[in-house]
């Protein structure tokens, strides 16, 4: 019986093909974290160049010797040299003024989908500037 018993530890303790069943079992996660890290990469990046196309668009709009055609213009360039998916973003210049300062409000909205979740987000980045023709 003690022979016995020590028979089948010894059949138990082969393990092969056991590697093969943790990849499988391992593998559709792992793809999963990398296709997520993916799209989160790209939507920061795309919400960084909204940022800095809509900085630039209230820095040129601020300007004294500019109108808020300008600071649309400027941000539009900016959005261009990124790409084509840019060009539908909706782009918003206007004047604000709070507590007795002028300000060029400018607002970039762009809509992106999030494929791994089939779902839309809408990206928003805003910049404000000192309108510089009010002083």
């Amino acid at each position: 019986m003690r022979f016995e018993g020590f028979r089948n530890r010894r059949v138990l303790a082969k393990e092969n093909g056991s590697s093969l069943v943790g990849f499988v079992l391992v593998a559709p996660l792992l793809v999963s974290v990398f296709i997520a890290v993916g799209q989160i990469s790209v939507i920061v990046a795309d919400k960084s160049v909204l940022n800095s196309a809509a900085t630039i668009g209230a820095r040129a709009a601020s300007a004294a010797d500019a109108s808020n055609s300008t600071g649309y213009t400027a941000a539009s360039a900016i959005l261009a040299s990124r790409g084509g998916d840019f060009k539908a973003a909706k782009i918003s210049v206007i004047q604000e003024h709070i507590a007795g300062i002028d300000y060029v409000l400018v607002t970039i909205t762009r809509e992106m989908e999030i494929q791994l979740l089939n779902q839309k987000i809408s990206l928003v980045a805003t910049s404000r500037a000192v309108d510089e023709r009010t002083w």
